[in-house]
């Protein structure tokens, strides 16, 4: 999570505009610290020199005193024009070195002045003089100095020492830092927008599209392109849905044809496989309505008995198990077990369930069909049983554990899609008789949506039926 944050382009511009501010921002120190240095010193003399005279001022026997230590001697030594004129407050006054004759006059005057530069650097030949205030263990004083070491431009530290300078350079850095990713925040918001609207762009939501408001102009031909490409996914959708509803309707007429001739034939072996054949066929083409149903999301639902529900799709897949040679059987460990669901789509998923049982479990199988109290619904066969290798891939669409088994592969894909709809679960396992056994968990109606009818008897929820 956080390593995706670092990749983002929000915090990759952030570091580069920080870190190119920061870059500008010494830059700018380096090449203004001699201007500025200079502007601040005046003629050019290093005004670093006050703090070592005043370091060097002593008072001995009520007398002003300047003690050579190691600093100030060795700045006598590299500067022989070196000279400085100490006064207090007081009157007290200590000098050394050459001062020059031009500026002892005003000396005399040095108590009334606090900060001062005399001289010109347009002419080195010139004396020059600067006056500046220091406090000292005898007090403040007032400091005329000359000869001494100048600045030159290799003393960048004289601006990093000031601590105006340092203060604003922090500031400013400060403002850049928290700036910037706000400026960047405010200014991608659309993007987020943009991102979240896409997050919730679904294929059962047709015509979505995202907005281009409030984005960058130069990410607009992307959203553009994908709302245009999202209008060519819609258009391929809904070419898809009228397909298979046209398909599916086509088939409709000629299989009922079909299944009426089929009926007026003589009873037979014949006839009987003809009848599963035209059943197989039905069915299918009741799957492609059905799944095209669920795309365009039309479904009712309400509260419905789980029960009565499964109860009725046994009793309707009666006749095809029967002609089938199979036995099927109908128990509930309770009377009513409420869910809220699409009674269509359910009971259609349930026969499906049933219809798989008959394709796969064999000659003679034995299905059984229960609803527990807890919401789910279990289809069980006598059958051989599904790999449990096989198990992740028998709800994808078109897919047979078989290749030459009879049928399209739609039946569990669609009986998952109705489950999914419904907010429920379905599972494959083991069942009893050793066969498959399909489980369907839904979701309890709460009791203000419960479907009111008579009350029945429970020994009833019990439905054996076999052929005669």
């Amino acid at each position: 999570m956080i390593l995706g944050r670092w990749n983002s382009l929000q915090y990759k511009l952030t570091r580069k505009l920080v870190f190119f501010q920061i870059l500008a921002l010494m830059a700018f120190a380096l090449i203004a610290s001699v201007p500025i240095s200079r502007f601040a010193s005046g003629v050019g003399l290093d005004d670093r020199i006050i703090p070592v005279i005043a370091d060097s001022v002593s008072l001995e026997d009520g007398q002003l005193v300047v003690g050579d230590d190691d600093k100030l001697a060795s700045i006598k030594d590299r500067f022989p024009a070196f000279w400085y004129y100490v006064r207090t407050d007081s009157g007290q006054v200590a000098s050394d070195g050459p001062i020059p004759d031009a500026f002892r006059p005003a000396l005399e005057y040095l108590g009334f002045i606090s900060f001062g530069d005399f001289g010109s650097e347009a002419f080195p030949e010139v004396a020059s003089l600067i006056v500046r205030q220091a406090e000292s263990d005898a007090g403040r004083l007032h400091i005329a100095t000359g000869g001494g070491p100048r600045f030159d431009w290799l003393s960048v530290g004289l601006l990093f020492a000031n601590k105006y300078f340092v203060i604003f350079s922090a500031a400013l850095s400060l403002v850049l830092i928290i700036a910037i990713p706000l400026t960047l925040r405010r200014e991608l918001r659309g993007l987020d927008k943009v991102a979240e609207e896409a997050s919730h762009i679904d294929v059962d939501q047709p015509g979505m599209r995202l907005t281009t408001a409030g984005i960058p102009l130069e990410m607009q031909p992307l959203v553009t392109a994908f709302n245009d490409a999202l209008v060519r996914v819609d258009d391929g959708i809904e070419r898809r849905h009228r397909f298979m509803a046209d398909a599916a309707h086509e088939l409709r007429t000629p299989i009922a044809i079909l299944q009426t001739r089929v009926e007026l034939l003589n009873p037979g072996p014949e006839r009987t496989q003809l009848m599963l054949d035209v059943a197989r066929l039905s069915n299918l083409a009741d799957q492609l309505l059905d799944l095209q149903r669920i795309d365009v999301g039309h479904s009712r639902f309400e509260a419905i008995d789980l029960v009565r529900l499964g109860a009725d799709a046994v009793a309707e897949m009666a006749p095809l198990v029967i002609a089938s040679d199979d036995e099927i059987d109908f128990g509930s460990d309770a009377e009513t077990v409420n869910v809220n669901g699409d009674s269509i789509a359910l009971t259609r998923a349930i026969t499906n369930l049933i219809q798989n049982a008959i394709s796969h479990a064999g000659q003679s199988a034995k299905i059984s069909v229960s609803v527990s109290s807890d919401g789910t619904l279990t289809v069980g066969d006598s059958g051989p049983g599904i790999d449990p290798t096989q198990r992740a891939k028998i709800f994808e669409p078109f897919y047979r554990v078989k290749p030459a088994t009879r049928g399209a592969g739609l039946g569990l894909n669609l009986v998952q899609e109705i489950v999914l709809r419904h907010k429920g679960t379905i599972k494959v396992g083991q069942s009893p008789q050793g066969g498959a056994a399909f489980t369907i968990t839904l979701p309890l109606a709460s009791p203000g949506h419960e479907k009111g009818r008579a009350p029945r008897n429970p020994a009833d929820n019990r439905i054996v039926m076999q052929e005669a």
